[in-house]
């Protein structure tokens, strides 16, 4: 049987050199070149075409190449009992971990100010007063990895999700009410959640008049759970202090778009955390192996929830 690799914008020929020293007799295709569609049992896709998965009758599971599942589970034509997983290993979520404290270390202890001291040539020493509080939204491997290393810091970490519960020593919130109530007594937020039905829009204006006043805004989740015209205005309104943005609604962000020019907004082009070529062909064949022995696909999620 055969694997397919859809995956545009990606290195797929370093993934696919990794994939033959693990196994030299793998059959792999790499989207647009699929071959005989039969062959494919098990396909791993990233913003894969309309109707792609009409054309794999044998497929047996199917996998994302990222932490995010969203672009599988809004195709109207992805079969109703198909497996369904994700290629999100540990280094994954280190590299979130370590991004999202960058952003909180940098933005706390104020280092930009000093870049703009040196290129002033002015001498100011400054340093900040206490350890601020960071309210994380969502607990999977993403927001576990940033927990714990803020906790190790020393930070005070409140976290937001489903259960309002989970197995690190911090402060679990949950529901409407446990949101705003987080949302009021945090300095930082930190948007690390799944992208769902219920989770779409969530930064929106009425968190936003939740949140304490001058606290910083980090969304690493998705573009869409953002209403970007909301946190334009609640910039504008120093409500928020700032907002670091990694996701957008629209990528390549548009040319015109207010948040290149905003001076409340810092951006990088959803890189936070990237799957490397070697990290990515060592979980792609882990769980390849996994499909032929008739087990569900790596980190597989539940479809129900869309996580």
């Amino acid at each position: 049987m055969a694997l397919l690799i859809v995956a545009p914008n990606r290195d797929t020929q370093a993934v696919q050199e990794h994939l033959r020293k693990q196994d030299p007799t793998l059959d792999i295709r790499i989207w647009p070149v699929i071959g005989n569609a039969n062959d494919i049992d098990f396909a791993v896709v990233w913003k894969h075409p309309p109707e792609l998965l009409t054309q794999l009758p044998a497929l047996k599971a199917i996998s994302s190449y990222g932490a995010g599942v969203e672009g599988i589970l809004n195709d109207p034509l992805l079969p109703g009992d198909l497996p369904v997983g994700r290629i999100s290993g540990p280094r994954l979520a280190a590299d979130m971990a370590e991004f999202v404290t960058a952003v909180i270390i940098n933005q706390h202890r104020g280092l930009w100010g000093f870049y703009e001291d040196q290129k002033a040539q002015r001498w100011q020493p400054w340093a900040p007063v206490g350890t601020p509080r960071v309210g994380l939204l969502g607990s999977g491997n993403m927001g576990a990895a940033c927990a714990r290393v803020l906790l190790s810091l020393g930070y005070e970490v409140h976290c937001w999700n489903r259960s309002g519960s989970g197995e690190l020593d911090l402060t679990y919130h949950r529901g409407e009410a446990g949101l705003q109530q987080m949302a009021s007594i945090c300095d930082f937020l930190v948007c690390l959640l799944p992208l769902t039905e219920h989770t779409q829009g969530i930064l929106n204006a009425d968190l936003f008049a939740q949140m304490k006043a001058g606290s910083y805004l980090i969304n690493v989740g998705r573009g869409d759970h953002l209403v970007e015209a909301d946190l334009i205005n609640a910039l504008d309104q120093q409500q928020l202090s700032g907002a670091y943005l990694d996701v957008f609604q629209h990528e390549p962000l548009p040319a015109d778009h207010p948040f290149w020019s905003h001076p409340g907004v810092l951006m990088s082009p959803h890189c936070a955390s990237f799957t490397l070529p070697e990290e990515a062909a060592r979980l792609i064949y882990q769980s390849y192996c996994q499909v032929q022995q008739g087990k569900g696909p790596l980190d597989a999620i539940n479809r129900q929830q869309g996580y």
